[in-house]
């Protein structure tokens, strides 16, 4: 079966589209997460995805003025990039995206109504599209997990013993469990096991921790390390790892550290909802209720004055001094740039990337902010998030006529689905 039969029958989320189901399903290309040569939506320039995401989402706004909202919920970017790059070609981009106006150009120099494109969920297309791709690509991890679970074909030497394995592969997770202390996790929770198996049994022949990644002189000390320190195991915060648990592949854009975070919000708020029903009720009306988030931790409070301390006691990080004698505009622009770098597990500073980001920054005293031309760029007008309620409060120290006049752009650009600038 090809997947163009294969993905014929899944059900649509718009009835509006499905007149053209079966040509809307074979445009989705390249679920799985191969390197691949993609071309721009709206020109010739070529991009190897996933390597390259981020250069491509510059191209397209640099040169196109284009910008693709919520990337990160997309469960493939080839597959997206491929549908709207057909439909670009038979419609204007008008028709698709939402115009904004803006006083600068893509480099960053001043000029009166310079118009950008947002493609985003907003318009109904584009969430059918990625709602459609996301079951898609849902559909296929769980048809590669159900061909593993049955196929006999399996062979592989113990990474730890040597022991030769021959058939199902749950025999070889279940002998790294019971003889070498080795968890990967519930079987039924696992995909692309070969991948996995030879991801961590690199690391153990370059003689590093697959926990902590520390890098040892030997084979006996890191065996000796790992079992001491009870790391033979997987760093549940290690995102390179996300691809192989089918737990996150079930909604769009939530790992399981969203569920975990979900699930112990409610866990508060249940605790305290009968006592506080009305207040919360009121607080909802009025958004005055709605948590500010860390910009490096998840610890969150809906005081914002009660942030910027938590952030300079545990972080070493004074908001109102870093953002001193900046504009509205400028403070916008780090906000987003430090979201961008701790949601890409880069250093603020330096921008090294690593799992353990907020150690290292620590460690280093990198909790400050670069030269400005690092994030005084035009990308880092867009939030990172939907609702970004420390934006919200940035007008607390803003004082002067010009953040003013700019506080009311960034606004309209963070509720594009409502006001549409044409």
């Amino acid at each position: 079966m090809n997947s163009k039969e294969k993905y014929k029958n899944l059900p649509s989320t718009n009835s509006v589209f499905d007149e053209e189901y079966t040509v809307y399903k074979s445009q989705f290309i390249g679920l799985d997460d191969k390197p691949c040569n993609i071309k721009c939506v709206l020109c010739d320039e070529k991009f190897v995805l996933p390597e390259k995401e981020k250069e491509l989402l510059s191209h397209l706004f640099k040169e196109h003025r284009l910008v693709i909202g919520d990337v990160w919920n997309i469960a493939s970017l080839k597959s997206y990039i491929h549908y709207w790059s057909v439909k670009f070609k038979e419609e204007p981009l008008t028709k698709f995206c939402t115009t904004m106006l803006m006083n600068c150009t893509p480099s960053g120099e001043p000029s009166k109504n310079e118009k950008y494109y947002l493609l985003s969920d907003c318009i109904s297309e584009d969430k059918t599209l990625r709602d459609e791709i996301h079951q898609a690509k849902l559909e296929w991890v769980l048809s590669e997990q159900a061909t593993e679970r049955t196929d006999t074909n399996f062979k592989r030497g113990c990474m730890f013993c040597r022991t030769e394995f021959f058939g199902l592969r749950i025999t070889y997770i279940k002998h790294l469990a019971q003889k070498h202390n080795l968890y990967l996790g519930k079987p039924d929770n696992l995909v692309f096991i070969d991948e996995f198996l030879d991801k961590i049994q690199t690391s153990i022949e370059n003689l590093i921790c697959i926990y902590c990644e520390k890098l040892f002189k030997d084979r006996t000390a890191l065996k000796e390390h790992m079992r001491k320190k009870l790391h033979k195991r997987i760093n549940p915060h290690n995102k390179e790892y996300d691809k192989f648990y089918i737990n996150n592949y079930l909604e769009p854009g939530k790992s399981w550290r969203h569920k975990q975070i979900t699930c112990n919000e409610n866990d508060v708020v249940g605790d305290q909802s009968s006592e506080n029903e009305d207040e919360d009720t009121w607080s909802d009306w009025n958004d005055e209720g709605t948590g500010i988030s860390c910009l490096f931790c998840s610890y969150s409070n809906k005081h914002f004055h009660l942030i910027l301390v938590h952030m300079k006691t545990e972080h070493d990080f004074d908001f109102k001094i870093a953002s001193k004698d900046l504009t509205f505009y400028q403070k916008v622009k780090i906000v987003n740039y430090v979201r961008r770098q701790i949601y890409l597990e880069q250093c603020v500073f330096c921008g090294m990337k690593m799992d353990n980001v907020l150690e290292h920054m620590k460690e280093q005293n990198h909790f400050k902010i670069p030269i400005q031309k690092v994030w005084d760029q035009p990308e880092y007008y867009f939030p990172m998030h939907e609702n970004e309620s420390f934006l919200y409060n940035l007008d607390v120290s803003s004082t002067s006529d010009e953040e003013s006049d700019i506080e009311n752009i960034t606004e309209a650009i963070e509720n594009t689905c409502i006001s549409h600038f044409l």
